[in-house]
């Protein structure tokens, strides 16, 4: 797995926290890595390759199950 750049991170935290995000660019990049699916009525979810993504590259979340 590669490592994300900051605004990344920022971004999947984002979904993780809030189910959405204002960053459409990277919501289209994330949906084609297979990083997010859409659960409905606007609302975003991490797939596990998503939130092993995001617990990698986030020291303080390494305490979630990926």
């Amino acid at each position: 797995m590669k490592d994300l750049p900051l605004r990344e991170l920022v971004v999947l935290k984002e979904i993780h926290l809030m189910g959405k995000t204002s960053d459409e660019s990277l919501v289209r990049k994330f949906f084609e890595e297979e990083m997010i699916v859409d659960i409905g009525v606007g609302s975003l979810l991490l797939t596990h390759k998503g939130r092993s993504l995001l617990v990698r590259g986030s020291p303080a979340l390494w305490d979630i199950a990926a």
